[in-house]
């Protein structure tokens, strides 16, 4: 019988992966950096002041998997302590920053290691966290399944345009961009299948040889909330969530509205936002409104007219299936590794072209029976991504691993 170690830091998408396999019988354990459920985690959960739970604490302490995982969640501390101290020290030095995290890999993939395998026969991994693990798990003859949330080539599209535009974004030094590529190389080796979220990302696996017979597409999800936003367009009103940066298009974004500056849109930036792009003349016709919680977010959809999302590198944004189940047509592109399909739910532009960008964005808005029957549209594409849909899709691949 198929056992699994699932493995991942952080609490992505709630735990929802080990949840799934748990909930199908074949779930051996799930390794995880902290959260309040296991180990030193629990003990401060149990025991820390209310009035100590604040910021990286409380972070951590909000972490806490379905209680159905819970006698099998295993944390490592150390490994986690140890990282967020050297974290702490590097400051904002880049190239230290990313020793810590180079070095918080090893340390808990040799944690896990130690840990031991129990009866699992195949490893599900984020990303190929803890890849000396998996290294490790190979040559004990596991099959190791690793999902990528992000284009492995994000570091380099990103490092291209910041060459472009380094008044916006520094530069990433070149040593963390050449140790991520082989980190890269290395998950890829010892993985036999790949789970990805858009085609987007399985082109990406093409420049590390991986052969499309171990890539399997399992697109995310939206929360049935969502679809019970009731859309009121006010019309002109476009909307760009998420962080303000140049992976995401924003500086894109900022000249397409400045070649629309004879309408009188008005584009409202949900998400943090440095003060260098703040401010720069590229974005001046964008309202940026920083981050925006999450009780408040869904009213933007609600009177939002279309959604915009430039982006030159994503797994397959959330925020697009939000979108989409509140209502909202959506231009994007193909980086984004969006469900939308060209001219139903919205339309696919070309990555950093401002004036495609321009002209869809003038075309949604101004043609109401287009954008209204767009909008029709993006709602009945979202219900095809629901956790019901998501969790058999994902099982699907296991089963044929």
């Amino acid at each position: 019988m198929k056992k699994f170690i699932s493995i991942q830091t952080g609490a992505r998408r709630n735990y929802v992966v080990p949840a799934i396999i748990e909930k199908a019988g074949l779930l051996e354990a799930l390794y995880t950096d902290l959260c309040a459920d296991s180990g030193l985690g629990a003990v401060l959960d149990s025991f820390c002041p209310h009035s100590l739970k604040k910021g990286l604490l409380s972070r951590f302490l909000s972490r806490r998997v379905p209680s159905e995982l819970k006698r099998k969640v295993h944390t490592f501390d150390l490994a986690t302590l140890r990282y967020l101290a050297r974290q702490k020290l590097a400051g904002n030095n880049q190239v230290k920053q990313h020793q810590a995290l180079t070095i918080f890999n090893q340390e808990f993939g040799q944690a896990m290691i130690d840990r031991g395998f129990g009866q699992a026969t195949h490893i599900y991994s984020m990303f190929g966290e803890g890849s000396n693990f998996i290294e490790s798990s190979k040559q004990q003859g596991l099959k190791v399944i690793t999902e990528l949330y992000i284009s492995f080539l994000t570091h380099k599209i990103v490092q291209n345009e910041r060459q472009k535009y380094p008044f916006l974004e520094s530069i990433t030094p070149s040593k963390i961009i050449d140790q991520d590529y082989d980190y890269a190389n290395n998950v890829c080796k010892f993985t036999d299948i790949f789970i990805v979220p858009s085609y987007f990302v399985l082109e990406g696996l093409k420049e590390f040889n991986v052969p499309l017979e171990k890539c399997h597409i399992v697109p995310y999800t939206v929360k049935n909330n969502w679809f019970d936003i009731h859309n009121y367009p006010t019309q002109g009103r476009i909307l760009f969530v998420g962080t303000a940066e140049l992976r995401k298009g924003i500086h894109i974004l900022g000249m397409a509205s400045q070649k629309l500056s004879h309408r009188n849109y008005e584009f409202r930036i949900a998400g943090g936002v440095s003060d260098v792009i703040r401010n720069s003349e590229i974005t001046q016709k964008l309202h940026f409104l920083g981050r925006v919680p999450r009780t408040e977010i869904q009213q933007e959809y609600a009177l939002g007219d279309i959604f915009v999302l430039p982006s030159l590198a994503e797994g397959s944004a959330s925020v697009v299936y939000e979108a989409l189940a509140a209502g909202l047509p959506v231009i994007t592109t193909e980086a984004a590794g969006s469900v939308i399909r060209d001219g139903i739910e919205g339309f696919i532009v070309l990555e950093s072209d401002a004036d495609s960008l321009a002209d869809r964005i003038e075309e949604l808005v101004e043609n109401r029976e287009l954008r209204d029957r767009m909008a029709v549209a993006a709602r009945e594409r979202a219900k095809n991504y629901t956790w019901d849909t998501y969790a058999e899709r994902l099982l699907s691949v296991f089963q044929a691993v």
